[in-house]
């Protein structure tokens, strides 16, 4: 249960900071990031909601990078990404320990803040597994030097 919510978070942070780098001008603004994310799991087994949150610095270096900043885990593929100005939607591919997982999402950018929410569909050795995870972010200072 925990890598799963741990590779669901970081599905989220790849997506929520990475993918607005695609964008020719985000609505994001660089500094310090704190993300909390929240999800909920149904399958064989269902678990209670599992939050989590991690802060980390988005330069404007990075936003200026494009494609190139994506750092996606070598079993996930990129399937689809429309991005705009104030919002990315996506999808993946992940083939991690012969488990297939899509992931579906979106983010709106607004300046100082994100929000967006993804699903995913894995199958696993005790069946079906559906994640939905909401995520948001903040802003909250400048990027220690």
């Amino acid at each position: 249960m925990q890598s799963l919510t741990r590779f669901s978070v970081l599905i989220a942070s790849l997506f929520s900071i990475s993918a607005t780098a695609l964008a020719e001008t985000p609505n994001l603004q660089p500094g310090l990031w704190e993300y909390t994310s929240t999800t909920t799991m149904e399958g064989p087994m269902n678990f209670p909601p599992q939050t989590a949150s991690n802060q980390e610095c988005l330069t404007q270096a990075q936003l200026d990078k494009g494609q190139d900043v994506i750092n996606m885990p070598e079993e996930c593929d990129i399937t689809q990404s429309d991005i705009k100005r104030d919002r990315v939607d996506y999808a993946a591919s992940c083939n991690m320990d012969g488990m297939t997982t899509i992931f579906k999402g979106y983010a709106n950018f607004k300046g100082n803040r994100i929000e967006g929410k993804m699903t995913s569909e894995m199958n696993t050795p005790i069946g079906p597994v559906n994640m939905k995870t909401d995520y948001s972010g903040e802003r909250i200072g400048e990027c220690s030097p």
